[in-house]
């Protein structure tokens, strides 16, 4: 997704991994939404990260009783997927 660009900073280029958590925190723009899209049905891993994503994002939220978990749980969780990813 080489011309995708971050929503808080509109100069600055992002890597998937990156659009992907502007999607799903809900800061990227209808426009940078469509190109993701767009982009995951030619991309088979940003496919399937994106659907991890989604899946453990849903799983945690309602094991947190809607209360959504605590930033140092998501950032763990993060953490040990990105080091998990293929590259």
């Amino acid at each position: 997704m080489p011309d995708s660009t971050n929503p808080s900073n509109p100069g600055k280029k992002v890597s998937c991994m990156e659009m992907l958590q502007h999607i799903l925190d809900g800061d990227a723009t209808a426009e940078q939404q469509q190109h993701f899209k767009d982009h995951l049905d030619e991309c088979m891993p940003c496919f399937k990260t994106y659907n991890l994503e989604v899946a453990l994002k849903t799983l945690i939220k309602t094991k947190c009783n809607g209360n959504g978990a605590p930033q140092e749980l998501i950032e763990r969780i993060k953490s040990q997927i990105s080091q998990n990813m293929p590259r």
